[in-house]
């Protein structure tokens, strides 16, 4: 008995050493990989980065369910050929949004912007889905008219939705990740965020056996996902701020300077981009594209309702080649920003990396005027918009590195929503004008894609001009926007040498007894001086 026992000792002994080597031997093997793929990992960073990755999924999943139905319930109650004008109102909508989401940035905390977007989305998706049930003004009314309010309002909702959670949450992910990381991390982001795309995209071939709006309900109960998630991130994640006293006189001036900001914040954004000439080309290099995509996904969807009839069975097929439409795109997405984009940003450099995209918008608009078929617009356009996910907005996300965070938060979100919104609304703008022409309107996809070309062209020269001073300002180390202290509260001979003394003085200013305080002061010193 005691052999037999010896004997199965030394048996498990042998397993457990076989299996500790597979294991060895799997690890190390993914471990190259990833190093390959996307440079230096911070392990330890893993559980946040995929944390991340797991909100945004949560996002732009219900997104893309809702977008993928956009259209066809513009088309059924309001008229397709009425969507170049929805998108130039949805710029008006997009500014009274922008403007309330900058008054709540300087009151309330990062994470309650997101509990105040998603709640508010929520409610108002599931009423949208039980308007679009209704017999007499819903989905069972397949005459279009323009007056029918219905399909505006769906349109706006989806569309200041998607610009607004996605600004906010690269606003939020880029103030807590440094270039580095973010050469590594956004990749892997993106990438697992392009499942829930995928996911939503998939329900939205189902609009036949789902009724459409029972899918908008599921659609905002994703925004509920997202602030589950949010929260989750605050509890593991978030450091919570220090809470440091402050004597009466900057108690005093912080009140003076919040009740002067109060009559302006709501245009904090638009100020920031047009003080600063980086900024200023930001918002170029970042709504040039939306133009070229407006124009091309118009003459595709366009052409793709005409194939099917106007009933309700018509425009359930519409919302079907429109749902396989997403899984394209975001097929095509996840598996380049899984494997490519980061392999790319650091073989390339991100200056080089910006030019990639616009040299396929040109190579594109060339395919589309020469061959302008549904299925040649349609693979055209799930190209172009993948890459636009996967390839040209991380990269454009990580120009945002070296800039203040008022300007990711506040700025960012008057470029990728109001900005975005005018670039497709001048899109929109060319597609309109050709279809209001009898003789334009036969040839859409030449017409429309002449302007297209000529803006990917300036597209192209923007990027060169971005990359080249993005690499000039992380070389200096200088930070767009950075405000050095009040010369009235801190002096040096005139002389301000940024915030370490700032601190500092502030730490020498406390009484001697207080030293709980001076140790906070030292240790945030040291930090910045760091």
């Amino acid at each position: 008995e005691y052999q037999y026992q010896h004997l199965v000792s030394y048996q498990n002994h042998i397993l457990y050493t076989l299996r500790f080597n597979i294991n060895m031997i799997s690890r190390t093997r993914c471990e190259r990989l990833i190093n390959f793929l996307y440079g230096e990992v911070d392990y330890d960073e893993m559980p946040r980065i995929m944390w991340l990755s797991a909100l945004l999924c949560a996002i732009i999943g219900g997104f893309w369910l809702l977008d993928s139905l956009k259209d066809t319930v513009l088309a059924t109650t309001v008229g397709l050929e009425y969507q170049p004008r929805a998108k130039v109102l949805s710029v008006c909508v997009t500014l009274i949004v922008v403007s309330i989401y900058n008054g709540l940035i300087d009151r309330v905390s990062k994470p309650a912007l997101f509990y105040a977007i998603g709640f508010t989305y929520f409610i108002l998706f599931v009423i949208l889905g039980g308007c679009l049930a209704h017999r007499s003004f819903g989905m069972e009314n397949t005459s279009p008219d323009p007056h029918r309010l219905l399909g505006w309002f769906t349109y706006f909702a989806i569309e200041s939705y998607g610009s607004l959670a996605v600004a906010l949450f690269w606003a939020f992910t880029n103030a807590s990740i440094d270039l580095e990381s973010a050469k590594s991390s956004y990749g892997l982001i993106v990438a697992f965020a392009q499942l829930g795309a995928i996911f939503g995209s998939t329900l939205a071939t189902k609009a036949s056996a789902f009724h459409i709006s029972f899918l908008f309900v599921l659609g905002g109960s994703s925004c509920l996902l997202v602030c589950a998630m949010v929260r989750g991130y605050e509890i593991f994640f978030m450091i919570p701020a220090q809470i440091l006293p402050a004597h009466p006189s900057e108690n005093t001036t912080q009140q003076s300077a919040n009740k002067i900001r109060s009559n302006v914040h709501l245009f904090d954004g638009i100020s920031l981009v047009l003080r600063h000439g980086y900024v200023t080309s930001l918002l170029a290099i970042s709504t040039l594209y939306e133009v070229i995509l407006t124009v091309l996904d118009f003459e595709m969807k366009i052409i793709g309702r005409a194939r099917y009839s106007t009933d309700e069975r018509g425009a359930e097929q519409f919302a079907e080649l429109m749902g396989h439409f997403g899984q394209t795109v975001n097929t095509i997405s996840f598996i380049f920003s899984l494997a490519g984009f980061s392999y790319v940003v650091r073989r390339l450099g991100l200056s080089i990396t910006l030019l990639v995209f616009p040299f396929l918008l040109i190579v594109g608009t060339l395919v589309t005027y020469a061959s302008p078929g549904l299925w040649t617009l349609f693979i055209t356009t799930a190209l172009l918009k993948a890459l636009t996910y996967s390839l040209n907005e991380p990269a454009l996300e990580m120009l945002y590195v070296p800039t203040s965070e008022p300007i990711k938060f506040k700025a960012k979100a008057w470029i990728d929503v109001v900005g975005a919104r005018s670039a497709k609304a001048a899109g929109s703008a060319i597609n309109d004008f050709v279809q209001r022409s009898p003789y334009l309107r036969t040839n859409l996809p030449q017409y429309g894609n002449v302007p297209a070309l000529l803006v990917s062209i300036i597209l192209l020269a923007v990027s060169a001009h971005v990359g080249s001073r993005f690499e000039s300002l992380v070389e200096d180390g200088h930070i767009v926007g950075e405000q050095k202290p009040n010369s009235h509260l801190y002096r040096s001979g005139g002389d301000h040498r940024g915030s370490y003394e700032l601190i500092t003085r502030l730490a020498s200013s406390r009484s001697e007894d207080d030293d709980d305080a001076k140790s906070i002061f030292g240790a945030i010193a040291r930090e910045n001086n760091r």
